[in-house]
């Protein structure tokens, strides 16, 4: 059962509004605003443009702007389930970044950055793919607070980057990035390195300069005790990838320590390079 129930909701005038729809819940869902779960059968508004949720009596609490979510169809829902490029997460608007990707980083950094092992102790296996599922059936971005062990919310985050379609390097600028790493002059190594993150989609380009800067948080947080080199080792794979979708065993060996000289390298770049494609307006 669903009617039109448009909202203005509170903003300043400029910011763009949710264009609420009101359903009854099949399935419980959590509330975007307080986080508490709306039950079997109860009334519910979705912003059929972004599709967050909530209580009748909180949607004009919901934060804005509205952020339309592009929808990406997953190959199959499950173990092993692969993401659709990065681009089908991210919206057109600088910086293009996928709101999971926002928002898993933003849970992290508020809970996280005390956390020894950070990133390198692995959360709920389980509850990492109930998220997943539940982010690729509704196409919205579950309710990180209610999610109690941080380990497992950077595991999502993991989850997301690992099983794209096609790595954050895309396979075309692959072998780009590893040969540039491995140069042994370092300036024109790193100029190697800066032409190649140019020739990144948009998508692509901003949300690496969004994870490296989190990451270079991380790093600067003593008690994770995870260095820039433990941080390569564990996002080196993830990150950089192959050239190709399906490498065989020689590959995935010979490719390994170059994908960790890459991601160091990349953390090792001043975080006012990155800065320009997180806030820049284009």
């Amino acid at each position: 059962v669903s009617f039109d129930d448009q909202t203005l909701g509170d903003n300043d005038g400029t910011a763009r509004l949710h264009h609420f729809v009101s359903n009854m819940v099949i399935k419980p869902v959590s509330c975007v605003h307080c986080g508490k779960k709306i039950k079997f059968l109860k009334r519910s508004m979705k912003c059929s443009d972004c599709k967050v949720v909530s209580h009748p009596q909180c949607r004009e609490r919901c934060p804005l702007p509205c952020t339309p979510n592009p929808i990406g169809c997953p190959l199959k829902i499950g173990e092993g389930c692969v993401y659709d490029v990065l681009a089908d997460y991210a919206p057109d608007s600088s910086p293009s970044i996928p709101p999971l990707v926002i928002s898993c980083v933003s849970e992290i950094e508020q809970r996280g950055l005390c956390e020894a092992g950070l990133y390198r102790l692995s959360g709920s296996y389980v509850q990492v793919k109930d998220l997943k599922e539940e982010f690729l059936l509704t196409n919205m971005v579950p309710v990180l607070s209610e999610v109690e062990n941080i380990n497992t919310v950077t595991g999502l985050l993991k989850d997301f980057l690992r099983n794209l379609k096609e790595p954050l390097l895309t396979f075309r600028l692959n072998q780009a990035f590893m040969d540039a790493a491995e140069v042994s002059d370092e300036e024109n190594s790193f100029s190697l390195l800066y032409q190649s993150i140019s020739d990144l989609p948009k998508a692509n380009r901003d949300t690496l300069a969004f994870l490296v800067l989190h990451l270079q948080r991380v790093a600067e947080s003593l008690e994770t005790r995870m260095d820039i080199h433990n941080l390569a080792l564990v996002f080196g794979p993830t990150i950089v990838g192959h050239a190709v979708p399906n490498p065989d065993l020689m590959t995935i060996m010979w490719d390994t320590n170059r994908q960790i000289k890459v991601m160091e390298h990349l953390l090792t770049m001043p975080s006012n390079y990155w800065d320009q494609f997180v806030t820049e307006q284009r």
